[in-house]
């Protein structure tokens, strides 16, 4: 085993525990099929892993253990849920990278409760024990489940290594810390084998994909290609005696590296897997239709937005507004990605707006309820993150023109649940940006009326 860590190595060891525990695993956990875990968008996922995240940066002693303690009993649920899939008859091919990433975690957990208490745990303790934590989070849950669900999209030669290598090297991996650097070799030649294979399949699977998503995967491979390249080395150093990394060097590289391009291809493989959303099915709530006639139905959380445009406004200037609004052209002066069926908004037509940056993107869908030359409303459709309606329109009076917004709404998943008054200023964040776009439309609709001299 190289020197110790140095505190400031540690400290990124920590923050990559943090990462793993609070970002990771409940991400990765919500990509996971129907019924493989119980209630995988609950809040209470990244409830345990934060209380794992705020204990790495305590003191060793009994809060640190006490706070590590909930997210111990959530990995073994998540042990519990891999016994149960390799038992299933006839077992998926995806099933074995899946059962490994849902064990793995366990491990982690348990190592992290020796390190926190200042135990020991199978003859190993102190560095030995906190690098296990991030291991066990990033190449045994992360990477693992990657491969899972590429091999579940992707029927590809590729692919199909990725799904038996890479789990294997996880397992083989763990064996060498009680047999012996060479074995422990043996197993990072595997895991490297199988995580390159694995951004080998993400490359080809976004091909086909927006330039955004392709570009994406690509920085994502070469990632974890040179994180794979530096867990070989320090590996083949520590087997045969050549020259190669500290502990402290390869956690502020390979340790950064791999998080990073863990998380990378994690959000690539959802995105690469996950079936397109279409603006179809039926609305997720009820009562339809309050945000015209201003009715807000209890149960809902209520949401009426002004902005005004222009100060001084005519009739004119609301039909051009109204019209912006029922063509999209409002969320495109905002840099909001809209699309309306037909091109205008009218009853019965389906919409998707696409929030976020490149491949990351969250897509709402949603079908319009009613329309006015002054604006529209919507209602969620399956695959939004919420349930409700909400109504955009051009409102005039003595003060100017305004741009509003009414909306009654409830969380649709248990991740935004959780964000509570966090999701009311994002939102207010979002309608200020839209306000934003309303008045360069009407800017740029007062430059073409003028006239040319």
């Amino acid at each position: 085993m190289s020197a110790p860590l140095e505190p400031w190595a540690l400290d990124v060891v920590h923050a990559v525990v943090a990462l793993g525990a609070v970002v990771v695993l409940p991400v990765g956990l919500r990509a996971l099929p129907a019924g493989g875990v119980p209630r995988p968008s609950s809040w209470a996922w990244p409830v345990a892993g934060l209380l794992a995240g705020v204990a790495v940066w305590c003191p060793v002693g009994p809060v640190a253990v006490a706070l590590v303690v909930p997210f111990v009993a959530a990995c073994a649920v998540l042990a519990a849920c891999a016994v149960r899939l390799v038992l299933v008859r006839p077992r998926p091919r995806w099933a074995v990278g899946t059962a490994v990433a849902l064990a793995a975690p366990l491990v982690g957990a348990l190592a992290l409760v020796a390190e926190r208490g200042g135990w020991g745990l199978l003859g190993f303790a102190g560095d030995e024990l906190t690098l296990t934590a991030p291991h066990l989070l990033f190449a045994g849950f992360g990477a693992c489940l990657v491969v899972a669900l590429l091999v579940r999209a992707v029927p590809s030669r590729l692919a199909a290594v990725a799904a038996a290598v890479t789990p294997a090297g996880v397992l083989v991996v763990l064996l060498g810390y009680f047999v012996s650097d060479e074995v422990e070799l043996a197993g990072a030649v595997l895991l490297t084998a199988g995580v390159w294979c694995a951004a080998g399949t993400a490359v080809t699977s976004s091909a086909g994909g927006s330039r955004a998503l392709r570009r994406f995967a690509e920085v994502g491979v070469v990632v974890v290609v040179v994180s794979m390249a530096l867990a070989l080395w320090w590996a083949t150093g520590e087997a045969t005696g050549l020259r190669h990394p500290d502990l402290t060097w390869m956690a502020a590289t390979h340790g950064v590296l791999n998080a990073g391009g863990v998380l990378l291809c994690l959000v690539l493989a959802l995105r690469t897997t996950r079936p397109p959303v279409q603006p179809d099915g039926d609305l997720t709530y009820e009562p339809v239709g309050r945000t015209e006639t201003g009715e807000l139905p209890s149960g809902y959380r209520y949401l009426r937005v002004r902005h005004r445009v222009l100060a001084v406004a005519d009739a004119v200037d609301r039909e051009r507004l109204g019209e912006a609004l029922l063509t999209g052209r409002v969320h495109a002066a905002a840099r909001v990605e809209m699309r309306i069926d037909g091109g205008r908004a009218t009853p019965g037509t389906g919409v998707l707006t696409r929030v976020g940056m490149g491949p990351a993107k969250l897509t709402e869908p949603c079908r319009v309820v009613w329309s006015t030359p002054y604006g529209f409303g919507y209602g969620t459709l399956p695959g939004h993150l919420f349930h409700g309606e909400e109504a955009f329109s051009a409102e005039l009076d003595g003060d100017g023109l305004w741009f509003v917004v009414t909306a009654y709404s409830s969380p649709a998943t248990g991740w935004v649940r959780a964000l509570g008054p966090l999701v009311v200023v994002g939102q207010r964040l979002y309608l200020r940006l839209l306000a934003h776009g309303a008045r360069r439309v009407l800017r740029g609709a007062a430059v073409a009326a003028e006239p040319v001299r």
